[in-house]
């Protein structure tokens, strides 16, 4: 910057726009049964760890968890997970921890309802002088230690104001005190929170899809609406689950001073029956198709993400849907903002439900790929021939005739090849009707070469409509498309075959002037995926000669 220390005219160069950036096309959002974590509010992840922490493992009630950890596994980075319940009958679990005097003096709360918070056990040790310790254990999973806690009114190390803070308290409970309450600390003792309920008995569709949600207090897929960094989307607990319930075993007592047992001095506490999981209601292929409708309006109308659709694993009868049925299945939808995948996928299970390996929808697995694909080369890659990382099998097994004909439909197939692992065998969209919008790469590249002309172009808002705007809009659209066909990610020989802008006069006549609009014509060239390629064997005097014969592009893709 210039000095201005000398009386006189000073030329300074106008500020330059900048040039257009990318937005991220790799973030996954994901909405569905959860064993812990808020209710309809989404959650930014970007580890296995942390959805440990913050939602908890695979459960029984649902498949968002093995979702998750499905796109995880495959490659996916960053995802954001919208935990439905029903939140009128959802309960958080709790615990009153008494004085000596046996009146209430701290309240414990878990952090989020379900009935998790009933595995949340308690320890106090009093330490003098009013001060006590806090220890948190949660089954196997995560603990924590709150030291040197007081409840006496101002003091810095003031229980409630401690487990309470934001940033640094506690993601276990959340601490109350009693209106009128003494000061005094709790005694030692150890206790396990009680109540609790996870609200799935009475799990509607909108819970779901946020169709009559409150508007400040949107619900699954109407919460999700509000993080434009989502360019996926999977609702894989639209599928039907079925009600098994987990076999569990008593836990021999522990030794240690943080969870009782034979040292402590304390009575220690008594293994508690098992109570049956609450699941949500079995939706039948009437509501699963309304749900996976309401996931392709919700792309629709944001424009700016392409869902993951999956098949639903049984037909009518309880039987494994075969090829037949999924075709039938995919009739029922024709849009170019989501892809259906067939079939469902077998996973190690933790859980052991029904034995080693689970059936799970393939939809947060395929989520992960397209993720893994899009940071590896782009997202004007088909996200085709890639392989599934943790999945040891499919649940239908498709042969190269039904593959054939559920391909040509807009079905994308998941294979084992031999040699070759379990792999993606398709990349099409849900639209039928204009071959333009085939293929899940084009309409993403078209979705992300928008989104950045909109995100970058926002400063022309109230700017004089003119020559100097209209040639302004002109260089950075012609910067990003050029980019974009410079690393690879639009097809053409020159830059003139790949792309073209035109915004002038002809554009922009008085009418759309008057109107307050300023239109920009962009045609692009989007790569097409190489679906089907002809080797030719000639026989020659020398041996064999093979010659690769690309099929004319219409022919082939029709």
């Amino acid at each position: 910057m210039l000095a201005y220390r000398t009386p006189g005219v000073y030329f300074e160069p106008p500020a330059s726009r900048p040039v257009l950036g990318l937005p991220r096309t790799d973030v996954a959002g994901f909405v569905g049964v959860a064993r812990r974590g808020p209710l309809h509010r989404p959650v930014r992840l970007e580890s296995r760890n942390e959805l440990l922490a913050r939602f908890g493992g695979p459960t029984p009630q649902g498949y968002l968890a093995c979702a998750v950890e499905g796109f995880f596994a495959n490659g996916g980075q960053t995802c954001w997970v919208v935990r439905a319940a029903d939140p009128e009958k959802a309960l958080a679990a709790s615990v009153d921890l008494a004085d000596d005097a046996g009146a209430t003096a701290l309240r414990l709360t878990a952090s989020s309802p379900g009935v998790w918070g009933r595995k949340l056990t308690v320890t106090v040790l009093r330490t003098g002088r009013g001060r006590f310790i806090l220890a948190l254990r949660l089954g196997d999973g995560p603990q924590e230690l709150w030291r040197d806690l007081s409840l006496e009114p101002g003091d810095p190390r003031q229980a409630e104001t401690i487990l309470n803070d934001p940033g640094t308290g506690s993601r276990l409970v959340a601490a109350s005190l009693p209106p009128g309450g003494s000061g005094a600390p709790p005694r030692a003792q150890r206790a396990r929170l009680a109540g609790g309920a996870d609200g799935l008995a009475t799990l509607r569709i909108g819970h779901l899809t946020g169709q009559g949600s409150p508007p400040d207090r949107p619900w699954g897929l109407a919460a999700l609406e509000t993080v434009d960094e989502v360019a996926i989307v999977a609702l894989p607990d639209a599928m039907p689950v079925p009600r098994v319930q987990p076999r569990t075993k008593r836990r021999p007592p522990r030794c240690d001073v943080l969870s009782g047992g034979c040292n402590d001095a304390e009575e220690p506490l008594t293994e508690e029956p098992e109570e049956p999981l609450e699941f949500p209601p079995v939706p039948d292929e009437l509501a699963i198709s309304e749900m996976q409708r309401a996931l392709i309006a919700h792309c629709e109308k944001l424009r700016d993400r392409v869902a993951v659709l999956d098949v639903p694993p049984l037909d009518a009868s309880g039987a494994s849907r075969n090829p037949r049925e999924a075709l039938a299945w995919r009739r029922d939808f024709n849009s170019s903002y989501a892809a259906l995948y067939y079939p469902w996928l077998r996973v190690p299970d933790p859980l052991q439900l029904t034995g080693l390996l689970r059936d799970v929808p393939p939809s947060g697995y395929i989520a992960g790929v397209w993720a893994r694909s899009d940071r590896r080369v782009g997202v004007h890659k088909p996200p085709a021939n890639e392989a599934l990382e943790e999945v040891e099998d499919v649940l239908f097994r498709v042969g190269d005739v039904d593959h054939g004909d559920l391909n040509d439909d807009g079905v994308n197939v998941i294979r084992p090849f031999a040699g070759r692992g379990i792999r993606v065998a398709g990349a099409r969209t849900l639209r039928s009707d204009d071959p333009l919008w085939r293929y899940v790469n084009v309409r993403r590249l078209l979705l992300l070469i928008a989104e950045a002309i909109d995100e970058g172009t926002q400063w022309t808002v109230f700017e004089p409509h003119d020559l100097r705007l209209r040639r302004e809009i002109d260089r950075v659209v012609r910067s990003l498309l050029d980019s974009l066909w410079r690393r690879g990610m639009l097809d053409g020989a020159t830059a003139e075959e790949a792309y073209s802008v035109l915004c002038d006069e002809s554009t922009n006549p008085p009418a759309e002037v008057e109107a307050g609009r300023l239109v920009c014509r962009i045609g692009v060239q989007p790569p097409w995926p190489a679906e089907f390629v002809v080797v030719r064997l000639g026989k020659t005097v020398g041996g064999v000669e093979l010659i690769e014969d690309p099929l004319d592009r219409e022919a082939s893709h029709a």
